[in-house]
């Protein structure tokens, strides 16, 4: 249950943090929400932001999420990889026409390196603590 319940708050915690990301820039420019894509972004560098915010809250979360596990990291982490992978799977079949492939390509690849990185981090960590004892 406690497995369920962290994995299921990681993947809310990245939608929260990306969704903020979108809702600053939705204020600033006063043009509608949306919680897909970057072709509605006034600006180029407005998609730049949104895969920083990709990147750095699937890192952030993923490694929130071994952290409070701590057993079979590598099975928890395909997990929350496979969980992110779903829901953006679910958002290119509701904006396939209207987003830019890249784009799906590039959150994907960022998703997929930022949970590899917080499982290297995580298990490096873990057999640095290993060692000390």
């Amino acid at each position: 249950m406690k497995a369920i319940v962290t994995l299921i708050s990681g993947f809310f915690g990245i939608l929260f943090f990306e969704g903020f990301a979108r809702l600053i820039i939705t204020f600033y420019h006063r043009i509608e929400f949306s919680f897909y894509g970057v072709s509605h972004l006034p600006a180029d560098i407005w998609m730049y932001v949104i895969f920083a915010s990709v990147i750095t809250s699937t890192w952030l979360t993923s490694m929130l999420v071994l952290t409070i596990l701590k057993t079979d990291s590598k099975r928890y982490a395909f997990i929350f990889g496979g969980m992110i992978l779903f829901w953006r799977g679910f958002e290119m079949s509701n904006s396939w026409n209207s987003e830019p492939m890249y784009y799906f390509f590039i959150v994907i690849g960022l998703h997929i390196s930022a949970v590899y990185l917080a499982y290297l981090a995580y298990s490096r960590q873990e057999s640095v603590d290993e060692n000390k004892n």
